[in-house]
């Protein structure tokens, strides 16, 4: 049962219940766009869906909800523009692990929620503001201002503290201090990827919410309790899941909770740990909120000051061209396929000399057709659906003053992590060049036989990806538990990793 509230602390609970519920922007909203929003997200959940039923690669499912958890970010940055220009540094971890204290005692205040039992329940933003201000997304997504003691009520214990749960409510949440010390960083405390042991039903613990917001961000500070004793099989496992070109600094928190050498022991223990998973990490720092001369935050404060130095490259528009990308490119391999099908049938058909064979291969022939009118058509429909789509982005990010153009199919590649092969088949395409018949071209191969240049193939092709890949499998345990990692990743990234391993 909640304790007995005083008639001005229930009028006030209900007052905040009612801004989080308001279906309609503030008449003090900045920055009115939630129609145009509204008309992006059902380009998406409309639009997207209806050319979907006629025919999609097969993960449309992973585009899908990539293209939702993009505007869902974007939203946050139409709420509040001022965070475009700021680099992100993401705050992971997992349930109650010290991230909220840790951001507390960076700042020198109090701002977030960080008894030992609650934790905060909301991504949320603290960066540099003209003035003191504290704001959320409500459950409409339109901004709304909170006081301080509003915000840090909303935490895993609310329900238990005041009979509802209005952080359940709410998407996101800002806070600009005119006193926050990096001008050019946005720190954003996550939501604990791992459950609580009593989570109520409100509790954010959807590990997809705190991936997507770490990928995002352009820097990773990952907090590991001293208590825990090593950094965790959970954490290492989700850390896997995150890009590895963002850089991270692993945190060990509460290390005056320990003696000095067991500190040592497990700093040494987490680098270990990250080495053996081929987990990259700028450097493992052990700290004490409480001010211990052992552990200071000086070298968290260092990696901080050297982001802050950095300048943002804006990724929205980038990002959702790579997902309309990806899209036309499924369409395209079904295409060839197609085609390819359609050039094998002819073949056989100037050879053949049966009636009744030419018969079934008129037939079809008649179904590839149809089937490749069907797929340029859906190739045209998603190019209109796309420059209905970034119109419709420039057109808000021109009202918030967030510079959003569509970028040039040249911008997506990227030189560390592109496949050549597939952008000399491009090439070849373009000038109309055929598709080789690779099945004949690899036949020779599938024969039986020794092959006495396999450590040479392996020392020179991506071997450094196949041992990496293969660490985890080395024992029973791991194995299972890296299968369960492999089977929670979209299907293409699951395809690329298995095809390493064979």
């Amino acid at each position: 049962m909640p304790p007995t509230l005083t008639p001005e602390q229930l009028a006030s609970r209900y007052d905040l219940l009612c801004r989080a519920v308001l279906p309609t922007p503030p008449a003090d909203d900045p920055h009115p766009v939630a129609a145009e929003l509204d008309a992006l997200q059902a380009l998406i959940d409309r639009d997207l869906l209806q050319l979907a039923r006629g025919g999609s690669p097969d993960h449309f499912a992973d585009l899908y909800l990539e293209f939702g958890r993009e505007l869902e970010r974007f939203r946050e940055f139409c709420a509040y523009p001022a965070l475009a220009q700021k680099v992100v540094v993401g705050f992971g971890g997992a349930f109650s692990a010290g991230k909220s204290s840790l951001i507390n005692a960076l700042l020198g205040q109090r701002l977030l929620a960080a008894e030992v039992d609650p934790t905060t329940s909301l991504p949320t933003y603290l960066l540099h503001g003209d003035e003191d201000a504290i704001y959320a997304l409500n459950l409409h997504r339109h901004r709304i201002g909170l006081s301080l003691d509003e915000f840090r009520s909303l935490t895993h214990e609310e329900m238990r503290d005041y009979g509802c749960a209005v952080g359940g409510l709410l998407h996101a949440a800002f806070i600009a201090r005119a006193d926050f010390p990096w001008p050019q960083l946005a720190l954003i405390d996550t939501p604990g990827y791992s459950k609580p042991e009593q989570a109520s039903y409100n509790a954010r613990t959807d590990e997809n919410l705190a991936r997507a917001q770490l990928n995002a961000a352009q820097a990773i500070v990952w907090v590991v309790s001293a208590k825990a004793g090593c950094i965790t099989e959970d954490d290492l496992n989700f850390l896997a899941t995150l890009n590895p070109a963002i850089p991270r600094l692993v945190v060990v928190s509460r290390a005056d909770s320990l003696p000095v050498d067991d500190i040592r022991a497990v700093v040494e223990g987490v680098r270990r740990a990250l080495a053996d998973r081929g987990l990259p990490a700028l450097d493992v720092i052990p700290v004490s909120n409480r001010k211990k001369p052992e552990y200071p935050l000086a070298p968290v404060c260092a990696h901080l000051q050297a982001w802050n130095r950095q300048t943002r490259q804006l990724r929205f528009a980038h990002n959702f061209k790579a997902l309309f990308t990806r899209y036309a490119r499924g369409i395209e391999a079904e295409l060839r396929q197609a085609r390819w099908q359609l050039d094998r049938l002819n073949r056989m058909s100037a050879l053949a000399d049966d009636a009744a064979v030419l018969a079934d291969a008129g037939e079809l022939k008649t179904e590839i057709d149809d089937r490749i009118r069907q797929l340029k058509t859906q190739a045209e429909a998603l190019a209109a659906l796309r420059g209905q789509f970034f119109a419709a982005l420039k057109h808000v990010g021109d009202k918030v003053g967030i510079p959003l153009p569509e970028p040039d199919e040249i911008e997506l590649l990227d030189a560390g992590a592109g496949n050549l092969l597939e952008v000399l088949s491009e090439a070849r395409r373009q000038r109309g060049g055929r598709e080789p018949d690779y099945r004949q071209t690899l036949r020779p191969l599938a024969q039986p036989g020794d092959c006495g240049n396999k450590p040479r193939l392996l020392r020179q092709h991506r071997a450094a990806q196949i041992r990496q890949a293969l660490a985890p499998l080395q024992t029973r345990d791991a194995a299972v538990a890296h299968l369960r990692q492999l089977l929670r990743q979209p299907m293409q990234r699951l395809v690329d990793t298995l095809a390493q391993l064979t």
